[in-house]
C-alpha cells in the first residue's frame, strides 16, 4: 500500500518501504488519531490530533505513556492512560499559493460549490442545483472552481479548503457543528479570519477576508518552529520515560 502514496515534489518526504524490528527499535511513531492500537508495535508512539479523538471512530483505543499533540486549538484536550497530551500545538501547513489566488478571476462570478469531507454526516443546508462538489478533485481543478463561483460552503468545519476559496475571492462559510459556538471553534479570533461560521456570520467574516493571505503565510513561517519544538519535546519525553 506504500507505493500508492503520492508526495510533493518540492518537499524532501520520501516513503519507507521496508520498515523491520532493528529500524522501530529506537524510532517515533506518530498516528494520526484515527489508529486504533499500535499496529507498529513502537515502545514510543506520538498521536497527532487532526480532529477529536474518536469523532471519526466512535472509540479511542490508544496505549500507556504516549505524547499527544493537538493540530489546531479547536480540538478539545484529551487524556488517556498515564498519557501526556503537550501544550504545544503542531500545525504543520503549507499554503499552495501557485494555485490558490486572485490571477485570471472572472469579472462574474455566480453559484456554488460545497464539500462535504468529515462533514458528510450533516444536513444539507443549501441549494444543491447546479452546487459543485469538490471532494476528490485536484488542488488545479478546485481552484478553478473557486474563481468563478460566488459562495463556497463547507460542511467539514475544519478543511483547509475554506480559507483557499477566500484566497481566490469567494465568500467562505462553514457549516457549524450542532453545539459549537464560533468562539469553540476557533478559540483564536485569527484563525477564523474571512470564514464566515453560518451563513448569518458571512458581513463579519468579509471585514477580514483581506487578512487571510498573510495569516496564512505566517501559519507556514511557524509550522517549521512548531515542528522543531515538537522534535525536541518528543525526545525529552521518551528519554524521561526510558
Amino acid at each position: 500500500y506504500r507505493d500508492r502514496y503520492t508526495v510533493n515534489p518540492a518537499f524532501d518526504t520520501p516513503v519507507l518501504h521496508v520498515v523491520d524490528d532493528a529500524l522501530l527499535k529506537d524510532a517515533v511513531v506518530v498516528y494520526p488519531e484515527i489508529v486504533s492500537g499500535n499496529p507498529l508495535n513502537s515502545s514510543r508512539v506520538v498521536r497527532w490530533f487532526l480532529h477529536n479523538p474518536g469523532f471519526h471512530t466512535g472509540t479511542v483505543n490508544y496505549g500507556n505513556n504516549e505524547l499527544y499533540f493537538k493540530f489546531h486549538s479547536g480540538i478539545k484536550d484529551f487524556y488517556y492512560s498515564n498519557s501526556v497530551v503537550s501544550d504545544n500545538l503542531l500545525n504543520v501547513f503549507h499554503c499552495p499559493l501557485d494555485d490558490y489566488n486572485l490571477n485570471d478571476v472572472p469579472l462574474e462570478r455566480k453559484g456554488t460549490a460545497y464539500c462535504l469531507r468529515k462533514g458528510k454526516h450533516k444536513p444539507i443546508q443549501h441549494d444543491l442545483n447546479g452546487s459543485i462538489l469538490i471532494d476528490g478533485k485536484s488542488n488545479s481543478e478546485i481552484a478553478g472552481i473557486f474563481k468563478r463561483v460566488r459562495t463556497f460552503i463547507s460542511y467539514d468545519t475544519y478543511t483547509a479548503y475554506s480559507r483557499f476559496a477566500v484566497l481566490c475571492g469567494c465568500t467562505s462559510v462553514v457549516v457549524p457543528d450542532p453545539g459549537l459556538t464560533k468562539e469553540q471553534w476557533h478559540p483564536n479570533p485569527a484563525d477564523r479570519y474571512g470564514l464566515a461560521y453560518g451563513f448569518s456570520d458571512i458581513e463579519t467574516a468579509s471585514e477580514t477576508a483581506h487578512l487571510v493571505k498573510e495569516y496564512m503565510l505566517s501559519k507556514e513561517r511557524k509550522s517549521v518552529e512548531n515542528v522543531k519544538t515538537a522534535a525536541i519535546e518528543i525526545r525529552n519525553y521518551f528519554d524521561a520515560i526510558g
